[in-house]
């Protein structure tokens, strides 16, 4: 028996959930937002475990949907896009 990860996706959701937008890839990023920026070092996801944030920026995901503060982690299988 075997235990596959599954795979990353560029597709984005949302959840109201999500404190932040993230994504697993820095190349969806517009471009990164200065490192004076206060940003989290951890993203904690729903079993309680931490995924560490390398870096974070701007992202455009369509001519009219522009997302700020997007959180970076590779080990993230979604891209999350936090609605309230």
């Amino acid at each position: 028996m075997t235990l596959n990860q599954p795979q990353q996706t560029n597709e984005w959701y949302f959840d109201s959930g999500a404190t932040s937008h993230m994504s697993s890839n820095s190349s969806t990023l517009s471009h990164d937002v200065p490192s004076w920026y206060p940003t989290p070092c951890s993203i904690v996801v729903g079993n309680g475990s931490l995924l560490p944030v390398t870096s974070t920026g701007n992202a455009d995901l369509a001519s009219n949907l522009h997302l700020n503060n997007v959180l970076v982690s590779p080990q993230l299988i979604k891209n999350l896009i936090s609605v309230r």
